[in-house]
């Protein structure tokens, strides 16, 4: 609980102060002793067998591509002759292996022989492996794409191993993957064209080309992430020549080379008759998608932040919504979050003294006042909430501001002469590198903007990957928002007329079904689908108090005021290799509808938002400079920033009085984790969710397959802001930090109450888990650490039921353990009675493994935190949060 109170310090300065609250977040004891990893049973994955005719057909499958490797060798200079083959194998020429399922331990002979794999990639469930070569139980088939780059020496050495493959002999020690890579393989080829220039990026180019083919059209091009700089450098230069050829030019470039990360991009600005005829022939010998060094040839990234608000801001909107007084902050309050957007207005009266600009990319000039709508609008809301319901202060923090889009008249975009990933980096170096970061105290960085036309569709993009690496790097949690789909939803087989004569329930369900059948065109937008980031959905939630206002002619609602649904333009996921995602939804606004009929179908397209249903937030001004101006605003930039606001609370109330970490100043990665922990542990489904799951079950959907269909639109839930700050009533909730490598695990006790055992009480236990996970960009499994929680002491079998008679519900172990937090709640089908002595303690072993196969090391520290929430019904007897507190005061007595 957050009050304000006028300090002495400035008469004008408002100050904020914590309050303690009745229902305290606890810290949950962890032993000092590490301990080990449980390993469940082995897998029971039958070995696939190759070709039905074994050696033989592969023999014949591949003696061409072999053929011709054999015959270069036995010349004066292989190197020449296989690079005079454009479509042969030959030395620094990335090469395609396609196996029928993943093979173990590929990725380290392949190094150990020296063809550096660049990417591991689990192809789609449609690709065709050959009929010869199908896996036993179709449900183990899964195709996998590794792009390597060989040398001359390491074509040598493959060559030798096929060899002894074809006559049969056995590989020497160690090289078991390179035979069972041969048994499986299903094709062998260079990276061509059709891999440089997708079907996907083809169609956003081609979309963006202008009629006369004069002008200019930029793309992207992403040399291979090959840890060899000289390689890069001479490729790099082989783009720019080629480009130059076309009468382009190279207009900007990225090099961002880490142990850890590489990324090497140029941004190439060509005619757009040059780009029509490689879109028309991507296979032309001296066309540019031919060019070895290249990995991907993009549209641009055009980064935006459309605001869904009303058109103007509402002067008046200031005094006839809110009572709120003006009030400037503190500037001595640290900034603890950082707004990468557009620039907001700093001077605004709601916002005085609040946001400190750094102008890092000389951007500010190039946005006029009248357009910093968006960043304006999310400094406010994270800043102060909707000023509508709330106006309160955050806590403890101001806002640091580095804008990297240019504020026009319609929305905010990125700059058209520069890499955006560039941007984001060098913004991210400024914050947190080097002797003077600006941004030192900042933990959480809020970026409710997305890439135009970025719809997730399986690729990770470069943006994501970079959120991914410099979360794990600065251990700093990036609030992302989901994207809002603009497209229109068609409603097929109705009229306007129809629709709106159709109940508010119909309504819902046509929309609902509509959205199921148009989810391919409506998947998160990037950088969303990034794993270490807490990704952010809107629920059509309106905080108004100001709902009553009728909507204006032409305006619709889709479901009713007392029903949470998410919005139907916030994305859907699920995110990278079917993680969860959104995450959480938050409040958006209410999103209300315009529709229009087209032939026989009904489209949809959300409505700007109106006093009826959006959030208000402060704005430019619309007459003098001073003026207090404010609009409505929905959406999911809205939900990503009321989420940004609720982890500055949680901030507070964690090292405020009577929190976990009173009077700590917390590590940055620290209060990352705790507060992307209890964001996802304040989760809650809401009835809509749980009405969808049973649906889809009657409608005989699996039950994992229901489960995702809700988690896709839902994540883990509707963020409750209150169980962030303090325990829910009847429960007790408790956090805790630890530190585990690969194959470890700590063991947190968490004191049962003694007052719960021997009755039958009905209980619900919450424990949630968050971590940055190193990755690697090379693997198809490219979160490299998984975590998880299980209830067993030392030399324990799990306790599958917690020591709470109690079972798993959803989402199902299978759904959590995808991503970088892992949530399950426990609960009961009938009520059973645990029973357990006075100092009973329930453990919770945290333990970490290896999720890619062999890329985590053993030496990788991976830091978590851990919450727990254990609940009784609202209607019982007692309460158990003042038993674990008292536990926990003897425990540290001791």
């Amino acid at each position: 609980m957050i009050e304000c109170a006028l300090g002495t310090i400035k008469p004008a300065v408002l100050q904020m102060v914590i309050t303690m609250t009745e229902r305290p977040i606890l810290p949950l004891p962890i032993r000092e002793i590490s301990a080990q990893r449980i390993k469940g049973s082995p897998s029971k994955m039958p070995r696939p067998r190759g070709a039905a005719g074994g050696r033989a057909v592969q023999a014949r499958r591949f003696e061409q591509e072999f053929s011709r490797l054999d015959q270069a060798f036995q010349g004066e200079d292989a190197s020449v002759a296989l690079r005079a083959d454009p479509a042969g194998i030959a030395p620094e020429r990335a090469m395609v292996f396609v196996s029928a399922v993943p093979i173990a331990d590929l990725i380290r002979v392949a190094r150990e022989a020296g063809i550096e794999v660049l990417a591991e990639v689990d192809l789609d469930e449609d690709y065709d492996i050959p009929a010869d070569m199908k896996v036993d139980g179709s449900q183990f088939a899964n195709p996998t794409l590794y792009a390597t780059m060989p040398t001359e020496g390491s074509l040598q050495t493959l060559s030798r191993l096929w060899r002894a493959y074809r006559r049969g002999e056995k590989l020497p020690d160690g090289q078991t993957p390179w035979r069972n890579l041969f048994d499986l393989l299903a094709e062998l080829r260079p990276w061509g064209p059709p891999d440089r220039l997708t079907v996907e990026a083809r169609e956003i180019i081609r979309d963006r080309l202008p009629f006369d083919d004069e002008e200019s059209v930029r793309l992207e091009l992403e040399i291979w992430p090959t840890r060899n700089e000289d390689r890069r450098k001479r490729w790099r230069r082989e783009a720019q020549a080629r480009v130059e050829a076309f009468g382009g030019e190279i207009i900007a470039r990225s090099m961002i080379s880490e142990t850890d990360f590489v990324y090497d991009a140029l941004l190439a600005s060509m005619p757009a008759g040059a780009v029509r005829e490689m879109l028309d022939n991507p296979a032309a010998p001296e066309g540019l998608a031919t060019l070895d060094g290249l990995q991907f040839i993009l549209p641009q990234t055009i980064a935006q932040s459309i605001p869904l608000e009303s058109e103007v801001g509402d002067e008046q909107a200031a005094h006839k919504h809110s009572d709120h007084p003006a009030f400037e902050f503190d500037p001595d309050l640290p900034a603890r979050a950082l707004l990468l957007d557009g620039t907001p207005i700093a001077a605004h009266p709601d916002l005085n003294d609040g946001v400190e600009i750094e102008d890092i990319h000389d951007l500010v000039r190039m946005s006029q006042v009248r357009h910093r709508r968006h960043a304006t609008s999310m400094s406010s809301l994270i800043l102060r909430g909707d000023l509508g319901t709330d106006g309160t202060p955050a806590s403890d923090s101001r806002l640091l501001s580095i804008p990297v889009l240019v504020d026009n008249e319609s929305s905010a975009v990125s700059p058209d002469d520069r890499l955006f990933v560039d941007v984001v980096h060098t913004s991210l170096v400024r914050a947190f590198d080097g002797q003077s970061p600006i941004a030192p105290d900042a933990f959480v960085v809020n970026l409710s903007i997305g890439v135009m036309n970025g719809h997730f569709n399986g690729r990770l993009s470069a943006l994501a990957r970079l959120l991914d690496w410099w979360a794990y790097r600065a251990g700093v949690l990036f609030v992302v928002s989901a994207g809002n789909v603009a497209d229109v939803l068609t409603v097929s087989g109705i009229n306007a007329t129809a629709f709106e004569d159709a109940t508010i329930e119909k309504r819902q369900e046509l929309v609902n079904e509509a959205r199921r059948a148009q989810r391919h065109r409506r998947t998160l937008l990037a950088p969303a689908e990034a794993m270490n980031v807490l990704t952010v959905g809107a629920a059509s939630v309106s905080n108004a108090a100001l709902g009553a206002a009728s909507l204006p002619t032409g305006v619709l609602s889709v479901h009713d005021s007392e029903t949470v649904v998410p919005a139907f333009s916030s994305a859907a996921g699920p995110g990278a290799y079917r993680s969860i995602k959104p995450d959480v939804l938050a409040v958006g606004g209410r999103h209300d509808v315009r529709i229009s009929s087209s032939g026989g179908d009904l489209n949809l397209r959300v409505a700007n938002a109106l006093p009826a249903s959006g959030l208000l937030v402060a704005a430019p001004p619309q007459s003098a400079p001073a003026t207090r101006a404010r609009a409505w605003a929905c959406g999911t930039s809205c939900a990503a920033a009321l989420t940004t606001r609720s982890i500055l609370q949680s901030a507070a109330a964690l090292t405020g009085p009577d929190g976990a970490y009173e009077g700590q100043e917390l590590p940055r990665r620290d209060m990352a984790l705790l507060t992307r922990a209890l964001t996802v542990h304040a989760a809650r489904w809401p009835e809509s969710a749980l009405d969808l799951r049973r649906s889809q079950m009657e409608a005989g959907q699996h039950h994992e397959h229901a489960g995702a269909e809700v988690l896709s639109g839902y994540g883990y839930g509707l963020v409750n802001e209150s169980f962030m700050n303090e325990a829910p009533p009847k429960g007790a909730t408790l956090v805790g930090l630890g530190t585990v490598r690969k194959d470890g695990a700590r063991i947190f006790e968490m004191p049962l109450p003694q007052s719960m055992s021997n009755d039958r009480v009905h209980r619900s236990l919450l424990v949630t888990l968050s971590w940055f996970s190193p990755v690697d960009v090379s693997r198809a499994r490219y979160r490299l650490a998984r975590i998880e929680a299980i209830a067993a002491d030392d030399g324990d079998e799990p306790d599958n039921e917690w020591r709470l008679k109690m079972k798993g519900d959803a989402p199902t172990t299978n759904a959590i353990g995808k991503g970088t937090v892992w949530s399950r709640r426990l609960t009961h089908a009938r009520v059973l009675v645990p029973s357990f002595g006075a100092d009973a303690i329930l453990p919770i072993r945290v333990q970490c493994s290896d999720s890619s196969g062999g890329g985590l090391s053993p030496d990788d520290d991976i830091r978590f935190a851990i919450a727990v929430t254990l609940q009784l019904a609202i209607d019982t007897r007692y309460d158990i949060q003042t038993e674990i507190e008292n536990r926990l005061r003897v425990r540290q007595a001791q």
